[in-house]
């Protein structure tokens, strides 16, 4: 396959860096989201579609301005773009899917995501992330892959064309494929064969850590063998393999297991997800942050020497 992993800038500590996905802030402007994450301290934000923050048929290259203005102000990074709101086409969840039967249905998917990869371009997010919907019972697997392979041809003819009339590099965005519990990918292999099969260095596979405990039977082998073609892990807990995403140490993951794995050589982004949280969002950002810091090693702040070795320095001054 064309797909290289990142080389480590030092083997021992691979360097990932923490984001919130904006689905989980629903509640509060974008401006107001990034600041809130800026304040809490993450390094970046997931934008999320939806009529709160990127408005698919209404956001400009103008609110592509100002959320750079706010992303500079801040130094928080949009690392991605996901595209997986439910309810962007149908009241119906996640409908129509790029395998549906209908031909006119399927094209109203892929206009959605083609919009979505030219407003990924113009804002600068190096990823969008997307999923290939739900296959019915009367559609083969074999129609369904032919589906999505036509599909895929376009949104990478889109992405290349939108990046070289930006005067982009081919590369500095990429298209990735997000397993989802009923879809017709549902797990990393489903989208590992895929990504075989076009064998486009732009498309790759974005993991969803809860994803993979409901779906796969050796979650924890799963994660580790798709390292390799995975550009973003979204993560939240899971308990007893039901699909309802809960905040990080509220379920029954063993994320210390999780960031073994993580420190043996992933540096994507690893993103929250609470997309149900709004309420308390403030809340769900802060203990999200703080758990996984303390659970993945490859996320814990470095120790600043200066304040280190003022410390000692305190530490050494006899009592009065």
């Amino acid at each position: 396959m064309p797909h290289t992993s990142p080389t480590p800038s030092t083997p021992s500590t691979p360097r990932t860096r923490l984001a919130y996905n904006a689905n989980g802030l629903r509640s509060v402007s974008l401006d107001d989201a990034v600041r809130t994450l800026a304040d809490r301290g993450y390094d970046g934000i997931e934008l999320s579609l939806n009529a709160q923050h990127v408005d698919p048929w209404a956001f400009t290259a103008a609110d592509a301005g100002r959320l750079r203005e706010t992303l500079e102000a801040t130094g928080v990074v949009a690392c991605s773009l996901a595209t997986g709101d439910p309810h962007l086409l149908s009241a119906d969840a996640f409908e129509p899917a790029l395998v549906d039967p209908d031909p006119a249905e399927r094209a109203r998917r892929l206009d959605l995501l083609q919009r979505s990869v030219r407003m990924g371009v113009l804002v600068g997010v190096p990823l969008v992330v997307f999923s290939t919907g739900r296959r019915r019972p009367e559609v083969s697997a074999a129609q369904a892959d032919a589906w999505l392979d036509e599909a895929l041809a376009v949104l990478l003819d889109t992405l290349h064309d939108t990046l070289d009339a930006a005067g982009l590099p081919r590369g500095s965005t990429v298209l990735g494929i997000e397993p989802e519990p009923g879809f017709h990918c549902r797990t990393n292999a489903d989208v590992a064969v895929v990504l075989e099969r076009t064998a486009s260095p732009d498309l790759w596979l974005s993991q969803d850590l809860g994803h993979c405990v409901v779906e796969e039977e050796d979650a924890l082998g799963s994660l580790a063998r798709h390292l390799p073609i995975t550009r973003h892990l979204q993560v939240e807990d899971i308990a007893n393999r039901v699909h309802a995403h809960l905040v990080p140490g509220d379920g029954d993951v063993d994320f210390d297991a999780v960031g073994r794995v993580l420190a043996g050589g992933f540096e994507g982004w690893i993103s929250v997800e609470l997309y149900d949280h709004d309420a308390v969002h403030r809340e769900a950002a802060r203990r999200s942050e703080e758990f996984l810091r303390e659970h993945f090693p490859s996320l814990a702040r470095p120790v600043d020497v200066t304040d280190l070795t003022a410390l000692e320095a305190r530490a050494t001054v006899p009592a009065r």
